[in-house]
């Protein structure tokens, strides 16, 4: 049997899924398994501030939903799964002892290829760092002595920074992004209370509303105008494993 690389890059997407979900129930299990209802309970007093902070480190994969509009032989889809890294800053305002509300304003870096084909350039990179503006509303469970499970949930706004005014041909840029999207956020993650912090385990899917590639053809380089038309939209999608030091 073959595997086509649209076929290994699907597996290779499934594969950082299934470590990432493998990841948090052996964490789950292990906290599980070395706590008794006796356990000291670490660092309570973080949950009962109006507002802490913290800082974040995290890996992600970014994806696009791609749609071609037919209008030429040309398509155009993603094959190259390149995971990148995020950084930020952590801010929670407490709003109940279940509920509170984040702002985790942050860097995210990332590379996507684009595959064409009937055109004479078949791949195509598109670099990626965002400024990432959520605002997230957090439901935690009861904590069961020194962890608790919860769920994140809301919108974000990102700005990418590396998006072109110009495409840039000697590179292989020869698309460009939009630069602002907003996105919807859901995810889940365990707190883990440790001594003198708390260290939150947390996956979480981005997908973002608008069309982010820009259709308007750049007339200082022509000749490449068939790239942008082989798309008829194009929405993002970014997949983050978190890691918050609270």
């Amino acid at each position: 049997m073959v595997i086509t690389k649209n076929k290994r890059s699907g597996l290779k997407k499934i594969l950082f899924i299934l470590l990432c979900l493998s990841f948090f129930s052996s964490a789950f299990s292990q906290r599980g398994r070395g706590y008794k209802a006796e356990s000291i309970l670490n660092y309570q007093k973080v949950d009962q501030k109006w507002l802490h902070f913290g800082f974040t480190l995290g890996v992600n994969s970014m994806d696009f939903a791609i749609f071609n509009s037919g209008r030429t032989d040309a398509r155009a889809e993603q094959v190259v799964f390149s995971p990148g890294f995020s950084v930020g800053i952590v801010s929670d305002l407490r709003l109940h002892d279940n509920w509170s509300l984040r702002f985790l304003p942050g860097l995210e870096f990332g590379e996507r290829t684009i595959k064409y084909s009937n055109l004479p350039e078949d791949e195509v990179n598109v670099e990626t760092v965002l400024v990432n503006l959520p605002l997230l509303l957090k439901y935690r469970a009861k904590r069961l002595n020194n962890y608790r499970p919860y769920l994140v949930g809301g919108a974000s706004y990102k700005i990418d920074v590396q998006s072109q005014n110009a495409l840039d041909p000697e590179n292989n840029m020869l698309i460009r992004l939009n630069t602002t999207d907003v996105y919807l956020e859901l995810g889940a993650g365990i707190d883990f209370y440790l001594p003198y912090f708390k260290l939150a385990t947390e996956l979480k899917f981005a997908v973002g509303l608008r069309d982010i590639i820009n259709h308007e053809y750049d007339i200082k380089n022509p000749g490449y105008e068939a790239y942008t038309d082989a798309i008829r939209g194009m929405n993002s999608k970014i997949i983050t494993l978190s890691f918050h030091f609270e």
